[in-house]
């Protein structure tokens, strides 16, 4: 008897170790699962403007990498990928370029701002980590300043392939098996003028809305047309206000920004220190009155 005993302990304790070692792999599988199965992509596209009336851009393609390799979960690996060592590849040693649906056509993005966002580009992409996007420029690209369109040709030594690199902390899970991107267009960057000829150099800055954060507000009167700018050491951001004043600048990293507001028709700027910006917040400026 007490031989059995022993060997009915032994089972016990043999069948409990396979439980938690059981339950233990389960509960790794389904972590591993949920960070490298295949996900819904969606990209969308936003303004940080500038003075102008609109900006119409040509967009062709929307293409994405994804690294599947044993690399894929370190952020920074495939920072050094050259943007011109993949082009028309299929494939290299840092992932592979999946084509994204999308509407191609002219986008005026000066329609996108004040928190306003266009679906650009979406499609299942396979487990991995994302690694860049890929937009492919098309030639109907145009600027109207004062009522005047103007053509709007790439800047010299420009190709027609904007990349954008992509960290963790652009992307938001928006719902199990779904992925959401933002890509901020900023105009002010992205437009010259040289010798009476405008040019365009795309300059975009992707976004995730869980990391990164919001300021809000109202400016007045209307009849000052203010410009909002919102600036710090690292970062920095625009925004035209609506006909009633509001204005919303996205895509701030967390800190601390002064915020100008610039006015015309003889109206004085005015400016605002230690704003606080917090990853998934919006920040409340009290609306301003601007003075002539």
């Amino acid at each position: 008897m007490k031989l059995t005993k022993t060997v009915f302990l032994g089972l016990v304790i043999l069948i409990t170790g396979l439980s938690v070692f059981i339950a233990s792999c389960q509960k790794q599988v389904t972590g591993t699962a949920n960070t490298n199965s295949a996900r819904h992509l969606s990209i969308f596209l936003t303004d940080d403007p500038c003075q102008y009336d609109s900006v119409f851009i040509d967009i062709r393609f929307v293409e994405v990498k994804i690294d599947t390799t044993r690399h894929m979960d370190d952020d920074d690996y495939g920072d050094h990928d050259d943007d011109g060592d993949d082009d028309h590849q299929h494939n290299d040693q840092y992932g592979k370029w999946d084509t994204l649906t999308i509407r191609p056509g002219v986008y005026n993005i000066m329609q996108l701002r004040n928190g306003i966002d266009t679906l650009l580009a979406s499609g299942n992409i396979p487990p991995g980590s994302i690694r860049k996007i890929r937009i492919t420029l098309g030639t109907n690209n145009s600027v109207v300043v004062a009522g005047i369109r103007h053509s709007l040709n790439l800047f010299p030594g420009t190709n027609n392939y904007v990349y954008i690199k992509i960290h963790k902390e652009h992307e938001d899970d928006v719902a199990p098996g779904q992925t959401a991107i933002w890509i901020d267009f900023n105009v002010c960057e992205s437009i010259k003028l040289i010798g009476g000829q405008y040019y365009l150099k795309p300059f975009l800055k992707p976004f995730g809305m869980q990391h990164f954060g919001k300021i809000e507000g109202k400016v007045l009167p209307a009849a000052a047309h203010a410009f909002v700018t919102a600036r710090n050491a690292t970062d920095s951001a625009t925004a035209m206000p609506e006909h009633d004043g509001e204005y919303k600048i996205q895509g701030l990293r967390q800190g601390t920004y002064t915020v100008t507001f610039t006015g015309s028709g003889g109206y004085r700027d005015t400016t605002i220190s230690n704003i606080q910006v917090q990853k998934g917040r919006e920040t409340n400026i009290n609306t301003i009155t601007l003075h002539q």
